[in-house]
């Protein structure tokens, strides 16, 4: 047996927002919030409406694209991410100078914002990345 991620967790002042952001900015369908079934459920084990709206999903139900799940915290950030994601407009190939800009504008355009570009080499490697932020200020970069 291994291990692997079986969510990344955001935490989040409004999750069912930053679940549509990442929602949009993965191509997965726009979060419908939790099922009729899902909700009866909830209710029954005693929770109200506002900790139901605590938490929030962002995925497109294949087991083989990363699932992103938002928990509501509403305390100051103190400081960077320690962690943070890498996404990229491509599963098949590294994308362009010119693809990653039109995908950060595509990102922008959702909500996001940039940070930086980070541009340098690592040996033979040239390193072309955006250090962008997601609305609520987390870190990702578009690579």
């Amino acid at each position: 047996m291994t291990a692997r991620i079986a969510n990344v967790t955001i935490h989040a002042e409004d999750p069912a927002a930053l679940a549509r952001f990442w929602s949009a900015a993965m191509g997965y369908p726009e979060p419908t919030g939790w099922s009729d079934d899902e909700l009866a459920m909830l209710k029954a084990n005693g929770l109200d409406d506002d900790a139901i709206a605590s938490r929030a999903v962002a995925w497109d139900g294949d087991r083989s694209h990363q699932r992103f799940y938002f928990t509501r915290y509403r305390h100051e950030r103190r400081q960077r991410n320690r962690m943070h994601i890498d996404i990229t407009p491509f599963d098949d190939r590294r994308a362009s100078r010119d693809e990653l800009e039109a995908e950060r504008d595509r990102l922008v355009s959702l909500g996001a914002t940039v940070e930086k570009p980070l541009i340098g080499s690592w040996g033979p490697f040239e390193e072309f990345a955006i250090m962008m932020r997601d609305p609520e200020g987390n870190e990702f970069c578009l690579q």
